[in-house]
């Protein structure tokens, strides 16, 4: 079994930001590696306001953002690719590790390994996804705009619904993976905010609703902060992983900050 081979890392608590800072802080540490990091870091975070964000390729002709905009959602970019998610009632990760110690996959696994005890310890019969979806048939498909229609492998799923959706990013001296965990069912709503006819956001809708699972189902009421000390508790557990708290002050500052992720809202002309 792959293992973790460094054991001290920093841990930054479940804490509530808005959209463009998630994407830029988790793009700047994962860059600082090495450098201004000096370990490996495991993050949770929420999103406030509500967000919209799109893999780094993704077009914003699949969003209706003047939609967006007046239902107060952010709508940025992830420095990783993939598609659309709403993020609302989620827990939402990301971790830093040094590239070249571990193939993706593998980092995949350990990763989500954590997240499936934890789950499983609270009543939620949460697994690995088996095998590897055929993306580039997936984004010839209808579903093509939205990030939870499919699973990746080794992802967390229900009786093969999803329930995390994660993507990777390879930099000079790092991996960042970063993943959303579906508390509620409020991912369902990014539909409504996609720029498509009636009858195919109806289909969408509902193909989302019977491919995807949320904590909620199972074990109703559990806060994104209690679970993500469970699976902090995992990661020790599993891996013996000793954490120190990531004290963001000293590292970050305002060169973290930049408008790379941001999505300009335009009303489009009549």
């Amino acid at each position: 079994m792959d293992e973790f081979e460094i054991k001290e890392w920093y841990l930054w608590s479940c804490q509530s930001f808005p959209g463009l800072f998630n994407m830029s802080a988790d793009h700047y540490l994962a860059r600082q590696l090495g450098k201004k990091l000096d370990r490996p870091l495991l993050r949770f975070f929420t999103w406030k306001p509500f967000c919209i964000s799109l893999g780094f390729h993704q077009k914003t002709d699949d969003l209706d953002l003047t939609r967006c905009q007046k239902d107060g959602l952010d709508v940025v970019r992830r420095p990783t690719g993939g598609r659309a998610i709403l993020h609302a009632r989620e827990l939402t990760y990301s971790v830093v590790y040094p590239y070249g110690s571990l193939d993706v996959t593998s980092l995949y696994r350990l990763i989500h390994l954590p997240f499936v005890n934890a789950l499983q310890q609270l009543g939620v019969p949460a697994e690995f996804k088996p095998s590897q979806t055929d993306f580039r048939k997936f984004y010839r498909s209808d579903q093509q705009a939205v990030c939870f229609a499919t699973s990746a492998k080794y992802e967390v799923e229900i009786e093969g619904r999803k329930l995390i959706g994660s993507a990777q990013r390879v930099y000079e001296n790092s991996v960042l993976q970063h993943g959303s965990l579906l508390l509620g069912d409020d991912h369902e709503k990014l539909v409504d905010y996609l720029d498509l006819p009636g009858e195919k956001k109806n289909l969408m809708r509902e193909y989302i609703r019977q491919h995807t699972a949320t904590v909620w189902q199972f074990v109703p009421g559990v806060t994104a902060e209690s679970l993500a000390e469970k699976v902090r508790e995992q990661f020790t557990r599993n891996f013996n992983i000793r954490f120190s708290p990531f004290e963001k002050q000293a590292i970050l500052n305002e060169e973290y900050s930049t408008t790379e992720f941001r999505v300009t809202r335009q009303v489009r002309s009549p």
